[in-house]
């Protein structure tokens, strides 16, 4: 249960999704798969793996171009 006045930021439309999409191939539930990924990402960032002010770069992004966009 949520904790009254416990900050809860939304998750990006195109991310549920996504993750929808994840947890099903998997065969987890969406909260799993999310505490899975924001564990892995939060270790990094304590190792200082990651840049987190800069934008991912274009091999790492999951969404697939739209044809307009490969011209």
């Amino acid at each position: 249960m949520a904790q009254r006045g416990l900050y809860q930021p939304k998750i990006a439309d195109e991310h549920i999704r996504q993750l929808y999409q994840w947890a099903k191939r998997l065969e987890v539930p969406m909260t799993h798969l999310l505490n899975t990924l924001l564990a892995h990402a939060l270790a990094r960032l304590e190792q200082g793996v990651e840049q987190v002010s800069e934008p991912p770069t274009r091999a790492y992004r999951w969404r697939k171009t739209r044809p307009e966009e490969n011209r």
